[in-house]
């Protein structure tokens, strides 16, 4: 079996990204490290919805202990452990609060489906507009209630700020699980 956490986080120049929770669903999964499953973790504050593919970029680890969190922008709805790479648009930083009190960094970082076929046009989170970041923003703020977690959204990187961001977290993993 699979384990989607030691996956390399890039593959050329496109970072990977493992859907945990698809589109559309009304509950947030999570991929469990021993057990190696997708499991049901809680339902959403009622009316919600993830707008898109949610998941992590494997190989890299947070301030939380866990991957990187990923949202990927697009039209479909994958499934659970669906590999996707992506070109990064950019990042939500967030500032975050336990419910023990204690606060760490848990960025969101942005993403969408590289195209085989498309010219290598740059893309970045300025081509995400602005109305679409703040219903992304308010899904951010929503999805917590009822968790005990406070998040504080603390403004958007560009995608060079939030590769060096990936890069730190890869570094991280490398030197947690590099026996």
């Amino acid at each position: 079996m699979a384990d989607y956490l030691k996956l390399p986080a890039i593959s050329g120049k496109l970072f990977r990204v493992v859907v945990e929770t698809p589109r559309g669903s009304a509950a947030k999964l999570a991929y469990e490290r021993k057990t190696r499953v997708f499991e049901y973790s809680r339902p959403l504050p009622v009316g919600n919805t993830y707008p898109y593919d949610w998941g992590f970029v494997p190989s890299t680890l947070g301030d939380d202990g866990d991957p990187l969190d990923g949202l990927v922008i697009h039209q479909a709805a994958a499934a659970p452990g669906v590999v996707i790479k992506c070109d990064l648009l950019g990042a939500l930083r967030v500032k975050q609060q336990d419910p023990d009190g204690s606060k760490v960094r848990n960025d969101r970082y942005i993403f969408c489906p590289h195209k085989e076929d498309a010219q290598d046009e740059p893309v970045a989170i300025a081509d995400v507009p602005q109305d679409l970041r703040r219903e992304i923003e308010q899904f951010f703020l929503s999805s917590v209630l009822g968790t005990g977690k406070k998040i504080k959204l603390k403004g958007w990187q560009n995608a060079a700020e939030a590769r060096a961001s990936l890069v730190e977290g890869m570094k991280s993993f490398k030197r947690k699980f590099s026996h």
